[in-house]
């Protein structure tokens, strides 16, 4: 009896962890804006140039990952989701906002895929009957965050330093 217990109660957990990552329309809509884990990407840049020899080349490494570091955190990406199927993407860098549009969907597994206008064209253009695109990102909901993975030929899922949170 325990046996069975334990185990409906694993399932039990397992589907509602799953179900916690799916993404539905009505959760996505409107304003998202981008970020970017600096912190998780400046001990990566970190654990690298401890491994570098050189005290001159490592110093230079240092000063010039900083420098690009700092450019992007002044970068400013916000995502507007539509229930058309289109996302507005505003970019504000130095001074000077793009806007771009493109088109986002979720997918049978929960996922949501935002693709721009060369990737629907790809798709178009190619058999795609096994469901893989050249862009292996896709976007799962997590605390009220919408987190990248990148998704690789088996399904398995790592988990990028990029996330979406609600304006």
């Amino acid at each position: 009896m325990k046996k069975l217990i334990t185990a409906l109660l694993l399932v039990t957990v397992c589907i509602s962890v799953q179900a916690q990552k799916k993404v539905r329309e009505k959760d996505i809509l409107g304003e998202w804006e981008l970020v970017i884990d600096m912190d998780h990407v400046k001990d990566e840049v970190e654990e690298e140039l401890e491994e570098e020899e050189f005290w001159l080349a490592r110093s230079f490494a240092k000063s010039v990952s900083n420098f690009a570091l700092d450019i992007v955190e002044s970068i400013d990406v916000r995502f507007d989701f539509r229930d058309n199927g289109e996302v507005k993407i505003s970019v504000k860098v130095f001074g000077e906002r793009e806007t771009e549009w493109a088109e986002w969907y979720i997918n049978d597994d929960g996922e949501l895929i935002i693709e721009d206008e060369d990737d629907h064209r790809r798709r178009r253009s190619r058999n795609f009957s096994m469901g893989y695109s050249n862009d292996n990102d896709v976007w799962l909901l997590e605390d009220g965050k919408l987190h990248s993975y990148d998704k690789d030929r088996r399904g398995r899922l790592e988990r990028q330093e990029v996330y979406l949170k609600r304006r």
